[in-house]
């Protein structure tokens, strides 16, 4: 307000009457205040155009410039706003004498404090800008060197923020810097991987996207539909390296960047130091976990031939093992992914043969017409194999299909049915995955039951009466159709999956092996029965040796006992004819006596006589008896 001149007193006396030189010498120090301001006009300019100038910098990409503009702003800030009210806080515990001028000076300096805060909340929000371009940076495609300088440049500017809570705050809490650093360093890592995922969800959304569809249909839309299909295989396939490639460059940017972020000296430090590997390792799970879906979602979509599903898995298993080398290899999960849809691709060939074949069996019956049913033998299926050797003996040795029986030539139905199962085999030959082979048994399982019931329910069909047409003719056709497949096709069929799935080589193998096993058993045995009647033999030979000896004792005992029964026999027959010698002699004595007594009376002692010398000698020729 103006000054009031002396003998003039204010209306409501409050206010006292300043004399007029009080009131020039005020005038005075405000136009010497001008003056000063009039001459550091230029220096005053360029701290208010610090703000532009610095949004400036922002914009033309010069970080070095802007990050210079905002340490200066910690400057202004520490010199004249912190001074400032360090400088305010000592005068209101200083003496109160010469309050007016006191308070003239405070005023000044809030002037000048409320302009330097204006311009360093400008440049604060300038560094908001800065933060948000640089992120936005990195969510291009940027190389290894324009990546380390925008990280460089947000560690700058976290550095300048950490300057500025250093300035805020008393120096009782300086100890808690340590760790706001690692919180600023743990959020510019959340930040890099974030803005990251930008820009690899910015390059992979095509893939399988309405807009890859439509580019697939008009570059198809020319030139057939086998052209749609490749450049859909085309885009999956420069999708999954597209993938690679940015998932590989991110994580080697994240580790040749943050590796050496944190020194392993202090345990807070080693801490942080696994937190980063932790972050690192669940953002890579995570996006291996997002392409899976994708490709899941894309190859069960568009992948309709073996040749692309082959493509994809190699593409795949290449980006799984360059994963590895940074320890996120993930080819176990292809696995789930690639196998069920090769068993789908399998099924629908051989579900289009069994439909067709239904469909055939059900329009010939329903019209009664046995025609299209069956056709012409030729003169070499009589043999059932078309010449080609013996299906069960020979071609089944070999690793090659075994070609088609001829006969089923002449029924048409079969022939289709059995072409479109070879056609589903033939998918093999492209992409033959192991895991898939119990599935693919269980369905060739199920499709021979499915064929079977088919051709038992039109041959249940075709012996209903009343049939119109050929009825004859269509059951007769039905009987020998379920008894070809039985006798003939379903065992092709059981052969044919078994070369396709390579088993056919490897049962050989086994039945190399078996056989030798076997000859080694049957030698092994026949060394042992070698042995055995060897053992037989000398036991043979040494109980025919004792029973000769036993027969020859024996012999010789008989021959012994013979021989003194004979000797025993001749002792009596020399003892009777003894007696009877002697009979015969006392015969003739007696004889004698009658004839003449006398001369037995004389000749009676000679006689005696005589016998006795007989009988020493009988005893002589007989005693050793």
């Amino acid at each position: 307000g103006e000054g009031k001149y002396d003998g003039e007193e204010s209306e409501d006396g409050s206010e006292p009457i300043q004399p007029a030189s009080a009131l020039l010498a005020d005038l005075a120090e405000k136009h010497r205040l001008r003056r000063r301001t009039l001459m550091q006009h230029s220096s005053l300019l360029e701290l208010l155009e610090l703000p532009s100038l610095m949004d400036a910098c922002v914009r033309s990409s010069l970080y070095e410039d802007a990050l210079s503009i905002a340490g200066f702003a910690n400057t202004l800030e520490r010199r004249h706003l912190m001074e400032g009210s360090s400088t305010s806080s000592s005068g209101q515990q200083s003496d109160k004498k010469g309050d007016a001028k006191k308070q003239n000076d405070d005023s000044q300096q809030n002037k000048k404090g409320d302009v330097v805060a204006g311009v360093v909340s400008e440049i604060r929000r300038r560094e908001v800008d800065l933060r948000r371009m640089l992120i936005h940076r990195l969510r291009q495609d940027v190389t290894m060197p324009q990546c380390l300088e925008v990280v460089t440049a947000l560690r700058r500017l976290n550095g300048v923020e950490l300057e500025r809570r250093n300035n805020s705050k008393s120096s009782s809490a300086d100890h808690d810097l340590e760790g706001v650093h690692a919180a600023m360093e743990m959020r510019l890592q959340v930040d890099f991987l974030e803005a990251r995922d930008c820009w690899i969800e910015g390059g992979v959304t095509k893939i399988g996207s309405a807009q890859a569809a439509a580019v697939a249909a008009s570059s198809g839309g020319d030139k057939g539909g086998s052209s749609g299909t490749s450049a859909q295989a085309e885009q999956i396939l420069d999708g999954i390296e597209r993938y690679r490639t940015r998932c590989f460059e991110i994580v080697t940017q994240f580790l040749a960047i943050f590796r050496g972020s944190f020194a392993p000296s202090t345990s807070s430090s080693s801490n942080n130091h696994d937190h980063s590997f932790s972050l690192l390792s669940m953002w890579t799970a995570r996006r291996i976990q997002t392409f899976l879906t994708t490709l899941r979602s894309n190859i069960v979509t568009h992948v309709n031939d073996t040749a692309t599903l082959r493509d994809a898995l190699d593409a795949a298993s290449f980006f799984a093992s360059s994963m590895g080398r940074v320890g996120a290899d993930f080819q176990p999960m292809l696995a789930p992914i690639f196998e069920p849809r090769l068993t789908d691709m399998i099924m629908g060939h051989w579900n289009d043969g069994l439909n067709g074949m239904m469909d055939t069996l059900k329009a010939c019956r329903d019209a009664g017409v046995a025609g299209p049913l069956f056709g012409t033998e030729t003169s070499s299926s009589k043999d059932g194999n078309g010449g080609s050797g013996n299906f069960d003996g020979v071609e089944m040795q070999s690793s090659r299909t075994p070609a088609p029986p001829r006969k089923l030539l002449a029924l048409p139905p079969l022939a289709r049915f059995l072409n479109a199962y070879l056609g589903g085999l033939n998918e093999l030959r492209r992409c033959l995955l192991p895991g898939a082979f119990p599935a693919i048994r269980s369905a060739q399982s199920k499709l021979i039951a499915d064929a079977k019931m088919a051709l038992q329910a039109n041959e249940r069909a075709v012996l209903t009466p009343g049939l119109r047409g050929e009825a004859a003719r269509l059951r007769e056709v039905a009987s020998k159709m379920k008894s070809e497949f039985y006798d003939c096709l379903e065992p092709y069929m059981t052969g044919c999956l078994e070369v396709a799935l390579g088993s056919v080589d490897y049962a050989m193998e086994e039945a190399k092996a078996a056989a030798l096993a076997a000859e080694k058993t049957r030698v092994a045995a026949e060394k042992v029965k070698a042995e055995e009647e060897a053992l037989e033999k000398a036991k043979a030979d040494a109980l025919k040796k004792a029973k000769e000896e036993a027969e020859a004792l024996e012999t010789a005992a008989i021959e012994k006992a013979k021989a003194e029964a004979l000797e025993k026999e001749v002792a009596e027959r020399i003892g009777e004819d003894a007696v009877q010698e002697e009979t015969k002699a006392d015969l003739s004595s007696t004889g004698a006596d009658d004839v003449s007594q006398s001369a037995a009376d004389k000749s009676t002692e000679p006689q005696q006589a005589e016998p006795d010398h007989f009988d020493d000698d009988s005893d002589d020729m007989y005693g050793s008896d």
